[in-house]
């Protein structure tokens, strides 16, 4: 009997593994990673309409598992919670599928986690001088910059104007 008690103890502890895969359906095509790095070797090709689940998160990758392949890949090509058909699965899934998902009335700007400003949000936009000074911490001199840069590996380069003959 107690070897059945550990192997039921084991299987509840994995319950909340196996529940935590969300369906998930990738928006763009998008190369499957064997890790979270965009250097990381290529696992394939994933077309935009393939469903799969997500069974892992490190920062902005989701570990996806879709068919035979199991890899990486960033969590801005996926809609969380979702079916092919565009509708939303139920409990947790549904709502990071609503969090996630492209909104029906957009008033924001979004690409990669940058969020644009309505029309609205910047005719309200006032002064701030205590933010300014905190980007002014920020800033480095041309001296540092150089060093930094040469110490990568980076160089300046001279361009050449282009005239009023180039296209824009």
């Amino acid at each position: 009997m107690p070897r059945l008690a550990l192997k039921l103890l084991m299987l509840l502890a994995l319950m909340p593994a196996l529940s935590s895969a969300e369906p998930v359906v990738v928006e763009r095509a998008s190369v499957l990673r064997s890790e979270p790095r965009v250097d990381a070797a290529s696992l394939g090709e994933l077309p935009q309409g393939t469903t799969g689940e997500a069974i892992g998160r490190q920062g902005a990758w989701v570990q996806l598992r879709s068919g035979s392949l199991t890899g990486w890949l960033y969590s801005f090509n996926v809609r969380f919670g979702a079916t092919p058909q565009g509708g939303a699965g139920d409990g947790a899934g549904a709502v990071l599928g609503r969090i996630f998902s492209p909104r029906q009335r957009p008033s924001v700007t979004s690409t990669i986690g940058i969020r644009g400003l309505d029309e609205e949000e910047l005719r309200q936009a006032q002064f701030d001088a205590v933010q300014i000074r905190q980007l002014d911490a920020f800033a480095a001199s041309r001296g540092d910059a150089k060093a930094h840069a040469g110490g990568a590996g980076l160089g300046a380069e001279r361009v050449d104007f282009l005239g009023s003959g180039a296209r824009e």
